[in-house]
């Protein structure tokens, strides 16, 4: 698989788990509490909601990339 290829498909990745993750933060209210104080600090559901997201798909992303760099061909050391 090109670099080309394996970039889009980490993004199309972490795009779809935000969006789950979105979904289910929405529906199950399990962070019901934490997110009402930050929505009450920061005074605007959608930063809050949009910077919960991006945290959240940013670290698996990371953890996407960094296990691919470990399963990528050994180097030539």
């Amino acid at each position: 698989m090109g670099r080309t290829a394996t970039i889009l498909g980490i993004w199309i990745l972490g795009y779809v788990i935000g969006f789950i993750g979105y979904i289910a933060l929405a529906e199950t209210n399990a962070l019901g509490f934490m997110f009402a104080a930050l929505v009450r600090i920061f005074g605007n559901y959608q930063i809050v909601a949009a910077g919960l997201v991006g945290l959240a798909t940013s670290f698996l992303a990371l953890v996407i990339v960094i296990a691919w760099s470990y399963w990528g061909s050994p180097s030539k050391v």
